[in-house]
């Protein structure tokens, strides 16, 4: 069973680290990119990346600690029976939306600078050098990893002997779409979308390891498809989209 331990930790992360977020971190990193900070990105992916696996960390400490299955309490288990092929094909099919699609946007500077426009308002979080993508690719993985076992494992965990699994899987996605907002009105949404999708291969496929998968996919494709947008198009892409 759950203890004071576990609700203090889901406290930190589920509340007051999305609080401090919204309220102070993110209006403060908005203020550094627009004041021309060129190392703003990197500080935050860099941030970021060390409190999810310090949150992580202190996640499946507190499971060995009192001495609880990894694969019951974090949904760490492999999908079993025709749960298996449902967790491979999902990110397989997504990997070849990707395929598809990053090409056609690196040949396409009509559709680079339309997408340039819709991302704008996430400008201050998405990559634009080289040196920003390098630092971004291990953050998106950070995420399908430790966001896939901090909400879809152990906050429903957590929840599940007060709510029932439905019950804590529903509260689990609203947080995760909370802790989101920050990015606005108009990506949080979709944010919030997301989660309830991951939140539905783990009920689906009785495990976070397909979401993981596929959580680190999303971020590093959106990740790569929002960098080429907003990469400045080469001399001969801008005589064509002239």
């Amino acid at each position: 069973m759950p203890n004071v331990w576990d609700f203090s930790l889901a406290l930190l992360f589920a509340v007051v680290w999305p609080l401090y977020t919204f309220f102070i971190e993110w209006p403060r990193h908005v203020k550094r990119v627009q004041a021309g900070d060129a190392d703003a990105r990197v500080r935050i992916y860099r941030k970021t990346f060390i409190q999810e696996w310090v949150i992580t960390g202190a996640i499946v400490a507190l499971t060995i600690a009192f001495h609880r299955p990894l694969a019951d309490a974090l949904w760490l288990r492999a999908p079993q029976g025709w749960r298996l092929p449902v967790g491979i094909v999902l990110p397989l099919t997504y990997v070849v939306l990707l395929i598809v699609q990053i090409p056609a946007i690196a040949k396409n500077p009509a559709v680079r600078a339309r997408l340039r426009e819709r991302i704008k308002d996430l400008g201050p979080l998405v990559p634009t050098r080289p040196f920003e993508w390098t630092w971004f690719k291990p953050l998106a993985v950070t995420a399908g990893i430790c966001e896939e076992l901090m909400f879809r494992g152990y906050l429903v965990w957590l929840l599940t002997p007060w709510l029932g699994v439905w019950g804590a899987a529903a509260v689990s996605a609203v947080i995760f779409g909370l802790g989101h907002s920050y990015q606005g009105m108009k990506f949080a949404p979709r944010a919030f979308g997301a989660g309830i999708a991951l939140q539905a291969i783990a009920l689906l496929t009785g495990s976070i390891i397909p979401g993981i998968v596929l959580h680190a996919l999303i971020d590093l494709g959106s990740g790569y498809v929002t960098y080429l947008a907003m990469t400045a198009p080469p001399a001969s892409e801008a005589e064509v989209a002239a």
